[in-house]
């Protein structure tokens, strides 16, 4: 069965991509509380419409509400800090 992450489309070459299964459903709340004070970008796939949030230039995080994955980018070069800030981040929230 074909997740809604089906066509990956990275933010940038090189960039490697994981995809988190969450506790529950994405809710427009998170991606409001993931954005903070930066602006919401979305990016419309075969598999739908995705919001994206670019964090310092370390990560890039797909949600799309209702779902109960995250689709993640980040920058292999940067070390391990991505992903100890993802697990930082995700905890706040799910």
């Amino acid at each position: 069965m074909p997740t809604p992450f089906t066509h990956p489309v990275p933010p940038f070459p090189g960039w490697e991509r994981r995809v988190y299964r969450l506790s529950r459903p994405v809710t427009e709340e998170d991606i409001r509380a993931f954005l903070g004070n930066e602006e919401l970008y979305t990016r419309e796939t075969p598999s739908g419409s995705r919001a994206i949030i670019h964090k310092y230039g370390l990560v890039e995080i797909h949600l799309i509400p209702g779902e109960r994955e995250a689709e993640i980018w980040f920058a292999p070069d940067k070390g391990a800090y991505p992903s100890e800030y993802l697990d930082a981040l995700f905890q706040t929230r799910f």
